[in-house]
């Protein structure tokens, strides 16, 4: 059956007709949101993509082939989730009983502590201001200490593509944080 066949099947309760359209397209559905999250949420905003689509399947009316239609819904889930993940980590610190932040820190001084905070907060902006191309491969590289290699199968480039778009995300972090540093 095609897609279109499937979709009808769907939209008519065969829920196997729908497992069946998932299990077309759930490997490439779930690399692109690999590239988009934490690897440790991407499972999670797959599942939340395919549910959606499942919810809205009377909204798909064909004008696109199926694997656009679910592509565009993973991707803007993906990018919800990233932006309810930012909300989350510049949540305010917890506050200690006379107002100090709860958090340990190594060195004295609440200047200190304000300041690495402040620090903390820019690159966490600059980061989520670069674009996507380069947001994620800088995420694998950086955060998920992912290698050159892992991070090109992941994302289906080779590994002079991944070199390249990490260069540029490093000097873009760079040149937003330049201005904030030398001050």
């Amino acid at each position: 059956m095609d897609d279109a066949e499937l979709v009808a099947s769907a939209r008519a309760g065969d829920s196997q007709a729908f497992t069946t359209l998932v299990g077309r397209y759930e490997t490439r559905i779930a690399r692109l949101v690999r590239g988009m999250v934490q690897e440790s949420d991407a499972e999670d905003v797959t599942q939340e993509a395919f549910l959606k689509a499942f919810r809205k399947l009377e909204n798909f009316d064909g004008r696109s082939s199926f694997y656009t239609w679910i592509f565009r819904i993973a991707a803007n889930t993906a990018m919800d989730w990233r932006k309810r993940e930012r909300r989350r980590r510049h949540a305010p610190l917890p506050q200690g009983p006379e107002g100090e932040d709860a958090a340990p820190s190594g060195d004295a001084g609440p200047e200190r502590a304000a300041s690495r905070r402040e620090l903390a907060e820019k690159i966490d902006a600059a980061i989520d201001a670069l674009p996507d191309k380069y947001h994620e491969i800088l995420v694998m590289r950086e955060i998920e200490g992912l290698s050159y290699e892992d991070i090109a199968k992941r994302l289906g480039m080779s590994k002079g593509t991944v070199e390249s778009r990490l260069f540029r995300a490093r000097e873009r972090l760079r040149e937003r944080l330049s201005s904030w540093m030398e001050a």
